[in-house]
């Protein structure tokens, strides 16, 4: 049976109406999904949830510090992450970056990109590490540290700590209260070892 040619541009309607539609409705399924988890953490943790219902952000406290999480969804323009900001109570001596190996990356050190080395073959080779001050790059990055990060390398976490704010954050929407808690393991365990060192 043939469509007549008048109809196109209805049936075209109807056809962007409907996936419009599907976008809009898995959109707002996303950010459901964001705030219920975020508010499970918020009572796990004693924190709260606040922000609108496109950006929810989680605050709680760890040791007396804030933390504040938020998680949006990759765009054209930004890719997708879950992040904890944390605020410390001492400036870092220098900024330091840690995130894991890519081909980017890779390509970067073959023509004379340099990152600071643990001498671990298999740390160095999973993950690049950016420092002003290389010793102190190292005294983060003790044997515990280290074993973590490569537990969860799968994850790709990106840590990003500048004075005296901390980022630690995994490069997806956390979907499960399970990642929500390795995202936090691993943030509180860099809090405890820099509040933990003397410099």
């Amino acid at each position: 049976m043939d469509i007549p040619e008048s109809l196109f541009p209805i049936l075209f309607g109807f056809f962007t109406i409907i996936v419009i539609s599907l976008v809009v409705v898995l959109s707002l399924w996303r950010y459901r999904t964001i705030r219920r988890l975020m508010e499970q953490q918020a009572m796990k943790r004693d924190g709260t949830v606040a922000g609108s219902f496109l950006l929810p952000v989680l605050k709680f406290s760890y040791h007396g510090l804030p933390v504040v999480v938020t998680s949006v969804p990759g765009t054209k323009y930004r890719y997708a992450k879950t992040e904890a900001n944390i605020t410390l109570n001492k400036i870092a001596p220098g900024d330091l970056k840690i995130l894991t190996e890519s081909i980017g990356t890779r390509l970067g050190k073959a023509f004379g990109a340099s990152d600071v080395q643990l001498n671990s073959d298999e740390f160095d080779r999973e993950f690049l590490i950016k420092a002003q001050d290389e010793s102190f790059a190292r005294n983060v990055l003790n044997f515990t540290l280290q074993n973590k990060l490569l537990g969860m390398k799968q994850e790709k976490p990106r840590i990003n700590l500048e004075g005296t704010w901390l980022a630690v954050a995994f490069p997806r929407v956390i979907n499960t209260e399970e990642r929500y808690d390795q995202l936090f393991d691993l943030a509180f365990s860099v809090v405890d070892r820099i509040e933990n060192l003397a410099f």
